[in-house]
Parts: C-alpha cells; sequence; structure tokens
C-alpha cells in the first residue's frame, strides 16, 4: 500500500511538472508571436512612412520645376523673343 503511495505520488509530481513546462513554453510561444506581428507592423509602418515620405519631396520637387517653368513663361521677355522668332 505504502509502494502504490509513493509510486502514485511520484507520476504525480512527474504529471504536474510536465504539465507546468507544457503551459510555459505555449505562453511563450503565444508570447514571442506576439511580439513578431508587433514588430511586423512597426517595419511596415516605417516602409510606408519612407514611400509617402519620398512621394512627398518627388512632388515638390515637381512643384517647384513646375513654378520655374511658369515664371519663365509669363516673363514679358519670353513672350518678346517668341515674338521675335516668329517674325524671322
Amino acid at each position: 500500500m505504502i509502494i502504490n503511495l509513493w509510486l502514485f505520488l511520484s507520476i504525480s509530481v512527474m504529471f504536474i511538472t510536465l504539465l507546468v513546462i507544457t503551459t510555459t513554453m505555449i505562453v511563450n510561444k503565444t508570447k514571442l508571436k506576439t511580439l513578431e506581428v508587433e514588430a511586423l507592423k512597426i517595419k511596415n509602418i516605417d516602409i510606408k512612412t519612407e514611400g509617402e515620405d519620398s512621394l512627398r519631396r518627388q512632388l515638390n520637387s515637381q512643384n517647384d520645376r513646375i513654378a520655374v517653368l511658369e515664371a519663365i513663361i509669363t516673363d514679358k521677355n519670353y513672350e518678346l523673343n517668341e515674338s521675335i522668332n516668329h517674325l524671322q
């Protein structure tokens, strides 16, 4: 009877230990996956921000070029030069 009790207690302790280890591993894997997802979201936001910044710089550059071209076209000397060229 005493041997059966010790056997039961030994098996119980081993089962509980395995249960605790398994539960700890599952919880840690879940936390790790959550952190990986958050890191990917942050990386995605960074890539999106970099793309938007690049697009904004290109748009500003194009707007500056358009402003220069508008200034050239509306300049009275340009109109005068075009009139002279048409007369020749």
